[in-house]
């Protein structure tokens, strides 16, 4: 059946079905959880490193992103490693990961923390702080990193650095489309609420102004 002949209820459907596809987690096999696992088993020693280089990439690569970090210190442009606030910030993106690898068996289960994790992204957005480019930047870094890592350990067989680092992608973009989702939900709730209030505020006068206009009378 082609669009054309579908009935706009169907259509609507069919829509809807598309959309929940697209936000559906990618269905990883037991041998490709076990590369990620072993992977994951080189990485998660050097978590803390990890976030930071991360996190210093990010910062090279779009500088405006140090907006979101009013409390970070910088040197000489970079940000300063030995730096607490640096340090958490870094650790905390990288157990958003780590929250991922371990929910392998069951990913749906992250979908309300990862979009809580974006509401609050929601809020950056309104104070004109946050970009949504920087969910490709975060991604392509993390991946980039990942990578290095991988390919400097003598733990991980170079053989299978390619084979890792798709599945990696796979499961960094899904956490990323899930958190943007929460992103977007926020965003749209806080126009429509900008919306009620600038029809309130319109209407308001009007009544009144008819209200005096037929006490008048």
């Amino acid at each position: 059946m082609s669009d054309r002949s579908k009935s706009p209820s169907e259509s609507s459907a069919y829509t809807e079905n598309a959309e929940k596809l697209q936000m559906d987690w990618y269905p990883f096999t037991n041998d490709e959880k076990e590369v990620i696992l072993h992977s994951w088993k080189v990485l998660e020693p050097h978590k803390q490193a990890l976030g930071c280089d991360i996190y210093e990439m990010i910062f090279n690569q779009c500088p405006e992103a140090r907006k979101l970090f009013p409390k970070m210190k910088f040197v000489n442009s970079k940000p300063d490693r030995k730096s607490c606030e640096f340090s958490f910030q870094a650790l905390r993106f990288v157990q958003v990961i780590e929250g991922a690898v371990m929910s392998l068996d069951n990913l749906p289960a992250l979908d309300p923390i990862l979009d809580n994790l974006g509401r609050r992204h929601g809020k950056l957005e309104v104070n004109g702080k946050f970009r949504t480019y920087y969910w490709s930047t975060f991604l392509e870094c993390s991946i980039c990193i990942f990578r290095k890592t991988l390919t400097n350990s003598r733990k991980f067989p170079d053989k299978d650095v390619d084979q890792a680092i798709i599945l990696w992608r796979y499961l960094l973009r899904d956490v990323m489309k899930k958190i943007k989702a929460g992103y977007n939900a926020d965003i749209s709730n806080r126009m429509t609420a900008l919306a009620m209030d600038d029809n309130r505020s319109f209407s308001l006068p009007s009544i009144r102004k008819g209200s005096y206009t037929s006490d008048v009378r």
